[in-house]
């Protein structure tokens, strides 16, 4: 593995607190596959790279979006274009999607989102169909995004935008006539609990991408090992950065 240097050349807000980042490289970038990410090497006081999953790329560009939680993430923020950043990239096993998954449920939440728009871009002849869940209108994200490749349904729990609830509760409503071969999905806990009751009791498979911290990246430092129950029904820790970030929704202790 070793570091890409790439150029920032655009940057814009979305909504309060998270920003789209575009950077270009000089060099061809290595083949990169949905639900994997890089690392960035923030910076400064920061020893610890920070991952970003891969929002938007192709063979000289990469496209993050980052939510501005903590002292690396707000240095970034602080980025202008044509300031240069070193990352390690593309990490991890993303979504696999087989020949007998022709219709594909893409189910966000809030920034969790973001790593669901590159699946069209690895897998351009499948049927999309994508709910999104925010908590009010001014946090909706994405929207035109996920409406390029497919028909896209908004929910805000306040009802500001969209259909007012949880995005997995007006999903199980929807869920019998959309009839999906797979379910992808990512966002918070809750979210993601939810999701996995709605995919047992319809027997729909469901595949998540991991929010983590991590430290080194490359499975050495365990800072993101998280309890996954194996075939055998014994339960073992799995790093979400070479053994994921996705996994088998069913399988994660959440």
């Amino acid at each position: 593995m070793k570091d890409v240097r790439l150029k920032l050349k655009r940057k814009k807000t979305l909504a309060e607190g998270v920003l789209e980042f575009e950077f270009s490289s000089a060099e061809k970038l290595p083949q990169m596959h949905c639900g994997q990410f890089l690392h960035i090497k923030v910076g400064g006081e920061f020893l610890l790279r920070r991952p970003f999953c891969l929002y938007k790329y192709d063979d000289y560009s990469v496209t993050l979006i980052v939510a501005v939680v903590g002292g690396g993430t707000r240095r970034m923020a602080e980025m202008k274009e044509g300031d240069e950043v070193l990352a390690v990239l593309p990490i991890g096993n993303g979504f696999t999607l087989g020949a007998e998954h022709k219709k594909i449920l893409l189910l966000g939440g809030g920034v969790g989102c973001a790593p669901l728009v590159s699946v069209p871009l690895t897998y351009p002849d499948k049927e999309y169909v994508s709910y999104i869940g925010f908590s009010t209108e001014r946090a909706v994200m994405f929207k035109d995004e996920f409406a390029k490749f497919g028909s896209v349904t908004v929910c805000t729990d306040d009802g500001s935008a969209g259909r007012k609830g949880y995005v997995t509760d007006v999903l199980r409503q929807d869920i019998e006539k959309i009839k999906p071969d797979v379910i992808l999905t990512c966002g918070n806990t809750p979210m993601l609990k939810a999701a996995a009751r709605l995919s047992a009791d319809t027997k729909i498979p469901a595949y998540m991408s991991g929010e983590t911290r991590m430290g080194c990246g490359v499975g050495a430092c365990l800072v993101c090992a998280c309890a996954v129950k194996e075939k055998d029904g014994s339960i073992v820790h799995k790093r979400a950065c070479v053994d994921g970030p996705v996994f088998r929704l069913e399988d994660v202790l959440l």
